[in-house]
């Protein structure tokens, strides 16, 4: 198998990044902080660490496949690229994809979902005090505004709405994986038909139907 050697400088609370198995194409990489993203939330979480890529070299941040299928945390550029020349933090775009609308619908055939909820949850009522719900915002009008349109919200005990994710310091929370650079040269051309072979079909022909 082929290596690349690749700098690394560790910032405080990262890890190195690892390979759980040698023939792993992508290396675990770690949140380097206590994690909290609220539903639909988008924020950028670093790694703490910054790298020197060879010249030849890129660096692809992927989704675990493990997180993709049994949690709603994605990486909505996936998959996002690290280029040689670049030498800040790395960083990963995660979002919370849970839609939290779902959840009357959930509950409606869930009855161990209504259960924990009733167990492990709290219900802010538009009627109940504004205090809750105004740490997400400054603007009192609009407070108001969504308690109308929503009149409650299941909060958790961190008074965070249900669906939130929580990810301790040190979770696997993406994987990198490290490609050659191959630049193109673009030579425009009147008819491309003309060149190779055709095919056929349109754009997504192989798609599922």
């Amino acid at each position: 198998m082929d290596t690349v050697k690749i700098d690394i400088e560790l910032l405080e609370g990262s890890q190195l990044p690892s390979y759980a198995n040698f023939h792993d194409a992508g290396a675990d990489v770690y949140a380097a902080y206590d994690l909290v993203i609220r539903p639909m939330e988008k924020l950028v979480v670093p790694l703490n660490f910054k790298v020197a890529l060879p010249v030849d070299v890129e660096m692809q941040v992927r989704p675990r496949s493990g997180l993709s299928l049994k949690t709603s945390l994605g990486i909505p550029n996936s998959p996002g690229t690290v280029d040689s020349g670049y030498r800040d933090v790395v960083g990963v775009i995660v979002q919370n994809t849970y839609n939290i609308s779902n959840l009357p619908y959930e509950m409606l055939y869930d009855e161990d979902l209504r259960d924990r909820i009733q167990k492990d949850y709290h219900i802010l009522k538009a009627s109940d005090s504004h205090e809750i719900f105004s740490t997400y915002s400054d603007k009192k009008n609009e407070t108001a505004e969504v308690l109308n349109l929503f009149p409650f919200l299941i909060l958790d005990k961190n008074n965070n709405p249900y669906g939130t994710l929580y990810f301790e310091k040190g979770t696997k929370i993406a994987q990198i994986v490290f490609n050659q650079v191959v630049h193109a040269e673009f030579i425009q051309t009147d008819d491309v038909d003309s060149i190779g072979v055709n095919r056929g079909g349109g754009f997504g022909s192989t798609g599922l139907k």
